[in-house]
């Protein structure tokens, strides 16, 4: 497996940077998702990881080792496309084997049915991709990346095509074979409940640049930017502008951003008043929304009954340690609580 090191790695298409020098490392082994909006540098960066894209500057290193200019053939990644671009002509078998063609594996088809066995296809083996289903197309990519026992595995959207269900399935099926395997693993994607719920740590970009790395809790509770604070989370944070500035550590004072999560936030007789607007039940959840002097706010109650209806006027309280605020570049002050704001 491998060790990865990204040292500011930049990629440009003409006057346009799609990758603006970032710093990352990834330990051997690690699970680690790049999330992020359209359009932020994330499937840039796995291409470059793939060799194939070229860097503009900066290195990439695997094991220590610099690899920019070494061809995606004799890097020894995997990949698995968000379309899995099976063959259509071709059996599932010769799907899983099509990667060792230009190698001379004696034991190659020995190894195709092994890896059909670990993703749970082997009695597909003799299919061609148009009698599957798109979860079993899922696994034969899965395979087709893992028969070379790749140092690292990339996965560009793997789960995009599938439905709810199938999706939360391959979820688990796809962490638990990485860690069965041992493999360095990179995941793209744009789902924030893929990211948090597979990796170990993520990776969150905007506009080429890394935003934050860090555990799912840590992007949640203590995101370091408005950014990572409102893509983070379902619903979404209530990022509130402070009437009044505060003081920063210069002691000079600034425009302050207050971040709250609905689920923080409690109806009572004081606090942020609110005229509700929107009621929706969320299973065993239900959400309000609605307007007030300081602007639209949600908040979440932990119980599928109603207690408050369209037109309700409610005030909303919250505990200073559940705020987080923000300065006047959106960035996270640390060790900051904020004041109640009537």
């Amino acid at each position: 497996m491998a060790r990865v090191d990204l040292h500011a790695l930049t990629k440009t298409w003409d006057k346009a940077t799609a990758v603006a020098g970032i710093d990352l490392s990834i330990d051997d082994g690690e699970f680690v998702a790049i999330l992020g909006p359209s359009g932020c540098g994330k499937s840039t960066t796995l291409f470059l990881l793939a060799g194939v894209y070229l860097p503009s500057s900066g290195d990439i290193l695997f094991d220590g080792t610099r690899v920019n200019e070494v061809e995606a053939r004799h890097r020894n990644v995997g990949i698995v496309f968000q379309s899995y671009a099976l063959y259509p002509n071709m059996s599932v078998l010769q799907n899983i084997l099509f990667p060792t063609r230009f190698q001379k594996t004696p034991d190659a088809e020995r190894r195709a049915r092994e890896m059909g066995e670990l993703v749970q296809i082997t009695e597909l083996l003799d299919r061609r991709p148009s009698e599957l289903s798109g979860g079993q197309q899922q696994r034969v990519a899965l395979a087709r990346a893992l028969i070379k026992r790749p140092n690292l595995l990339l996965l560009d959207e793997p789960l995009s095509n599938l439905d709810a269900t199938l999706r939360l399935t391959m979820r688990a099926e796809i962490r638990r074979l990485t860690r069965d395997l041992g493999v360095t693993t990179i995941l793209v994607t744009h789902d924030q409940l893929e990211a948090t719920t597979m990796a170990d740590r993520v990776v969150c970009m905007n506009a080429g640049r890394i935003e934050q790395v860090g555990t799912a809790e840590d992007l949640y509770m203590r995101p370091e930017t408005t950014f990572v604070a409102g893509f983070i989370g379902s619903p979404p944070i209530n990022l509130i502008p402070l009437p009044t500035p505060g003081v920063d550590a210069q002691g000079q004072t600034q425009p302050q951003t207050l971040g709250l999560r609905p689920e923080m936030l409690h109806a009572g007789e004081s606090g942020l008043p609110l005229q509700i607007d929107h009621v929706e039940v969320m299973g065993r959840e239900t959400l309000y929304s609605g307007t007030g002097p300081n602007g639209a706010l949600r908040f979440l109650e932990p119980t599928a009954q109603p207690r408050w209806s369209m037109g309700d006027r409610v005030h909303l309280d919250f505990a200073p340690a559940d705020s987080i605020l923000f300065d006047a570049a959106g960035r996270r002050l640390p060790d900051a609580t904020a004041r109640r704001t009537e």
